[in-house]
């Protein structure tokens, strides 16, 4: 026998229950690229590879237990691209192998293994006995209506070896994979042709009574009689060969394992009585078999394990995300609960926010920190019912929704199951996804979901959901009322700065290869880089700019040029160009008719300049400009009668009200505004210009006010002051009721400005235009709150 030298370690390449013997050659299709590049590489390094067969459905994150333990080691021969899609491929088989243990089990795999050497006794006489019997009864095969090709019986009288012989006579006479898989695993040459002589003499008998069947089916009968004996016969020979029968008691058997309900399992063991006893060729006979296969495979009882140690999760969801205090606080009082009582539902948690702020890279914290599994949604642009609650299976082509589907694959019932983008669902005719949400996301509701496709009840009380959005509005009032809203308002450029440091610039490092290089950014470098090149409450735009410098770095280091190990300031505009963004500063003077305002964004906030000017005219007009919407023009209507109510108290040339036209502006006019927050800078920057007195341009202001001079609520109160800091601002006027949103203001902003909460606008009027004051007949008003 010819002696083949195989390597300690191989590569393997799972096959779709297709055995490989040593010497035997086979051309296969190959459709998926990954597989295409990996035989590809193997055929142009002429190195070997190992052929296996999984025992499980599986083919991703396969053990050594997900293997059956002898496999071939096999050469790429040829190869042969057919289109664009499709590769044809050559594989020889040179040797028995078995696995010792997995090296690496990520696409391609690697084993250690371990060549099966044949021994052969020249001197034993029952191999030749049963070489010889194994070749009579092969003939008998071929005589009895077995197709075997022209070569083969004469192919067989010059093989002298007699295991070779075994493996010749399997490859031919084709029996069941799991029968060729036990021929290969045999590596004793007599038990070999023992086992390979008992599938000879099956096949034999299976061919006589076939032969028997055939002949008393025959003998006249009209067509619709014959068809009839046709399906008997059918069945007769799947009894025989035993093969649907054991496929469908074991199917019964998963059905009892599978730990559904008395109901639901009721239901599917009458599917299978009544599969039982259909024609598998009718077109339902799949349809039934797919829907009891599903039953079977979900997990209705299965669950991973929580891990309930509340240091451990907090520890994680430190380690993957800066701030975020209170999403963290939530999982970790979810935590306890579960820690304390063991039958708790899973919270349903919608994450609102800008678009970067990391909340899908939350839930994989979550499902991190908890143990669990994790499975992601995205429900963007999803506008068919269907799929969240399936088809029904009268339905040619019909599956299940998309949760039960991602269940089914996950194989937990207690995953961290994300939802993603859910303010972005669609409507339309064929239904809408989120009123068909509402169940799903309802912990009342939940344990009897009933998808369309399954049409029995399903608990998802154990999944924890978490939902994301950017904006609430569109969220409909139903579902928006079954969730946990967590809101997640951006960072300021003091929390963006850590965060770079410490996850974005050695991520960024590390995917453009420069991990060992030591580069560094300095403080000055990063500040600019978020305060000039990026605007936005979250960072993804940060990490791609952080990105960009690194790819010029990695281009210099690819051209033998070392790069600069530290990014400073000044290189910036050598990297990135001009600065992208100006951010408004304070005014260095104060101004009559000008007071400065704060604004919420969608990138975190900023200070805004509201500017009123008079010009004499016969009839008198308000003009408003700056791409304002209807709220903030109604603000200034509403600021603008209050003044004129006040006109006697703060000693106003009432006159001028009626004799000139009064315009009033918001730079930055192709950006649009609206709001009511404005409403009191508004009245103060009229207040400035018809008192001829300047406003404090070191003061800025929020709130809306009423006809009345109440002073309101607003929100945004985080990032109108992180943005009026940023511009120099030392001064705050806000609601009183506001004073209370301080507390998310990082410290060390707090001790450098001062902040004073009004209830009244009339008590604004002396913090932003110093020395004006009302008559003493005007209404008394307390002072106003200060927290400094």
């Amino acid at each position: 026998m010819q002696i083949i030298h195989l390597p300690d370690r191989l590569a393997l390449f799972p096959m779709n229950k297709t055995v490989i013997f040593p010497h035997m050659v086979i051309t296969f299709t190959v459709k998926n690229q990954q597989e295409i590049d990996f035989l590809t590489e193997m055929h142009d390094r002429q190195e070997l590879i190992g052929i296996c067969n999984p025992n499980t459905s599986r083919r991703d994150s396969l053990t050594l237990e997900d293997l059956y333990p002898v496999g071939t080691a096999c050469r790429v021969t040829a190869t042969r691209k057919l289109n664009a899609d499709e590769t044809e491929f050559t594989l020889e088989g040179l040797a028995r192998i078995s696995y010792l243990r997995l090296l690496q089990d990520q696409h391609p795999m690697i084993a250690l293994i371990n060549p099966l050497r044949e021994f052969i006794d020249p001197d034993n006489a029952a191999l030749e006995m049963l070489k010889s019997s194994c070749l009579a009864q092969l003939k008998a095969c071929f005589a009895a209506g077995k197709s075997l090709p022209d070569a083969a019986l004469s192919l067989m009288d010059k093989v002298d070896n007699p295991a070779r012989l075994a493996d010749v006579i399997t490859i031919y006479l084709r029996p069941d994979f799991s029968s060729q898989q036990k021929v290969l695993s045999l590596v004793d040459p007599l038990d070999r042709l023992k086992f390979v002589h008992q599938l000879l003499a099956a096949a034999r008998q299976q061919l006589n009574l076939a032969q028997e069947i055939d002949a008393k089916t025959r003998k006249g009968m009209s067509k619709t009689q014959k068809e009839q004996i046709l399906r008997q016969q059918m069945k007769a020979i799947q009894h025989e060969l035993g093969e649907d029968e054991d496929d469908l008691e074991k199917l019964r058997q998963d059905i009892k394992e599978s730990g559904m309900d008395e109901a639901t399992t009721s239901i599917a063991l009458k599917e299978l009585n009544r599969l039982s006893r259909m024609n598998p060729a009718s077109p339902d006979y799949h349809n039934i078999l797919t829907y009891l296969e599903y039953l079977a495979e979900m997990p209705w009882t299965r669950e991973s394990k929580d891990n309930l140690d509340l240091e451990h999760a907090e520890k994680i969801l430190n380690q993957d995300h800066y701030g975020l205090e209170k999403i963290k606080d939530r999982i970790l009082e979810y935590l306890a609960v579960c820690k304390l009582k063991k039958e708790m539902k899973g919270p349903i948690l919608c994450l609102v926010g800008p678009p970067g702020v990391g909340k899908t890279s939350l839930g994989k914290s979550i499902a991190r920190a908890t143990g669990r599994s994790f499975i992601r949604l995205s429900l963007g642009g999803m506008h068919d019912e269907a799929e969240i609650r399936g088809h029904r299976r009268t339905y040619i082509g019909a599956m299940p929704g998309k949760i039960i589907q991602e269940l089914k694959r996950c194989g937990h019932r207690n995953p961290v199951f994300m939802l993603d983008e859910v303010d972005k669902l669609g409507r339309d005719f064929r239904g809408d996804p989120a009123s068909a949400l509402l169940e799903v996301m309802d912990p009342e509701q939940n344990n009897t979901f009933t998808d369309h496709y399954l049409n029995v009840p399903f608990d998802l009380s154990k999944v924890m959901f978490i939902t994301t959005a950017n904006q609430l509005d569109p969220i409909p009032g139903p579902l928006k009322d079954r969730m946990e809203i967590i809101r997640i308002p951006g960072y300021s450029e003091a929390e963006k700065k850590p965060i770079a440091f410490r996850y974005l610039i050695p991520r960024q490092l590390e995917n453009n290869g420069l991990s060992d290089e030591g580069i560094m950014f300095t403080d000055e470098a990063l500040d600019k880089i978020i305060s000039d090149y990026t605007r936005e409450a979250g960072v993804r735009n940060l990490e791609k700019t952080i990105g960009q410098i690194l790819r010029k770095l990695a281009r210099e280091k690819a051209g033998n040029h070392q790069p600069n190990r530290a990014v400073a300031a000044r290189d910036l505009e050598k990297f990135l160009g001009p600065p992208e963004f100006h951010r408004e500063l304070a005014a260095v003077h104060s101004q009559v008719g000008v007071a400065t305002g704060m604004a919420w964004t969608p990138t975190g906030g900023d200070i805004i300049f509201i500017e009123a000017a008079k010009m004499d005219s016969k009839n008198p007009t308000l003009t408003l400009t700056g791409s304002l919407g209807e709220v903030m023009k109604e603000s200034a209507i509403t600021a603008l009668s209050y003044l004129r109510s006040l006109a006697d108290s703060l000693e106003l040339d009432n006159e001028q009200f009626s004799r000139c036209d009064i315009h009033v502006h918001v730079p930055a006019g192709s950006i649009p505004k609206d709001g009511p927050s404005a409403g009191m800078t508004i009245f103060l920057a009229l207040l400035s210009l018809f008192s001829n007195r300047q406003a404090n341009h070191k003061v800025a202001v929020t709130g809306e006010i009423t006809l009345s001079g109440r002073v309101l609520t607003v929100g945004g109160i985080k990032e109108k002051v992180l943005a009026a800091h940023r511009a120099g601002i030392t001064h705050i006027v806000l609601p009183e009721e506001n004073l209370k949103n301080l507390r998310d203001i990082p410290e060390d902003v707090k001790k450098e400005m001062t902040f004073n909460g009004v209830d009244n606008i009339i008590d604004a009027i002396p913090l932003v235009i110093p020395g004006l004051t009302l008559k003493p007949a005007a209404d008394d008003h307390k002072s106003p709150a200060a927290y400094a």
